[in-house]
């Protein structure tokens, strides 16, 4: 596939991504964008992604209640939750994809999905697949941003990740092109969760429980909110509820790590002192001397 050089447009892995730059015939719309989220008006349609443009400078197009589960700032307690994830449904509510799949599955338990279906072709969705088809097999260029593997598209995300880049198409195929470089704290954004789904597949892949569990403690939203052994003991229930589909780890359990009682009376064993603490102790020399 062709690479194309282009300035940093935007880009990031699938689902958090997308840092945009806001730019038209030379003309940066940032300073406008910018304004206007420091108004009220504008700020309560999308704290979540408000929030982050105003404290890391660009705005991404994840939806707020996507945005709020990639990220360990707005669901971490009912505080967070009230103050940015109070809109209704995908806007922010907690459990709204729950909420919305029990609907469709008590729904259509009782009726065939195929009944509320038209026979007759209706106009075209917004949804990429037919123009690809079109301008693959037409020559009729069709521009999109898609997922693709980054093969040095994104230097300062890792090789082999899932990225979203501007690509388009034409009669020779999709050509996806090299945006460079991410400013340095989008690709840190990015990065909490390239690694976490580093781990999620490398786990996968294995069938290693305890790797399932270093993953989940990864999660921006359980870390935020969960010590390891709440995250050990939680994983391990899932991994038992699951179990029926997941067969790469039939048999294997998560180990124990029982919790350490410390009495109040314990004698500290003698043990050789750490450099940071003798630095330390000896900061304390100084201060009293």
């Amino acid at each position: 596939m062709k690479k194309e050089k282009i300035d940093f447009l935007a880009a990031g892995i699938n689902h958090m991504a997308w840092f945009l730059k806001l730019e038209k015939d030379g003309n940066d719309f940032y300073p406008v964008l910018k304004k206007n989220f420091e108004k009220p008006g504008y700020y309560v349609n999308e704290k979540v992604r408000g929030e982050v443009m105003r404290h890391f400078g660009y705005f991404m197009t994840e939806s707020t209640g996507h945005l709020s589960e990639y990220m360990p700032y707005f669901r971490k307690n009912k505080k967070a939750l009230d103050l940015y994830c109070d809109e209704p449904s995908f806007g922010g509510e907690s459990g709204a994809y729950y909420k919305y799949c029990v609907m469709l599955v008590e729904k259509f338990n009782t009726m065939d999905p195929l009944s509320i279906e038209s026979t007759k072709l209706g106009p075209r969705s917004a949804e990429y697949c037919s123009h690809i088809i079109e301008a693959k097999e037409t020559g009729k260029i069709f521009r999109l941003n898609g997922n693709i593997r980054n093969d040095d598209y994104i230097k300062n995300l890792p090789d082999g990740c899932c990225v979203e880049v501007p690509i388009y198409v034409n009669r020779i195929g999709l050509h996806p092109s090299v945006v460079g470089n991410l400013p340095p704290q989008c690709a840190a954004l990015n990065m909490t969760n390239v690694l976490v789904q580093g781990l999620t597949v490398e786990a996968s892949f294995t069938g290693g429980p305890e790797l399932v569990m270093q993953a989940v403690a990864r999660d921006p939203l359980t870390f935020s909110v969960l010590t390891l052994d709440q995250i050990r003991k939680m994983v391990a229930e899932m991994l038992e509820a699951e179990a029926g589909h997941l067969p790469q780890f039939d048999g294997k359990t998560l180990r124990p790590v029982p919790a350490i009682r410390v009495p109040k009376n314990v004698k500290c064993q003698d043990v050789p002192v750490d450099p940071a603490l003798a630095i330390a102790n000896r900061f304390g020399k100084l201060a009293k001397a």
